[in-house]
């Protein structure tokens, strides 16, 4: 089925390996899971060092996470909600 929300359930940042694991959980319950690793364009280890640096004042990780996977496809429409 078609699915209008996704929420973060877990993120695994391997800074030996370099990946990046992040698990979404749909509204029918659907688990999602996309890895980034030193195959992916951009990798896993970039995107960590990028994220260690990241001011996450104006745009959460929660948001940030999310506005990633759209940019690279993983996931079609937009991210809306308030930093908290």
């Amino acid at each position: 089925p078609a699915n209008a929300y996704y929420e973060l359930s877990a993120l695994l940042l391997d800074w030996r390996t370099g990946v990046i694991e992040v698990r979404l959980i749909g509204q029918n319950d659907e688990v999602l899971i996309h890895r980034y690793n030193d195959q992916t364009t951009p990798t896993g280890r970039t995107l960590m060092i990028a994220l260690n640096k990241a001011n996450l004042s104006t745009r959460s990780l929660n948001q940030r996470i999310f506005d990633r996977l759209i940019a690279d496809g993983v996931l079609t429409g937009s991210v809306t909600g308030t930093v908290q």
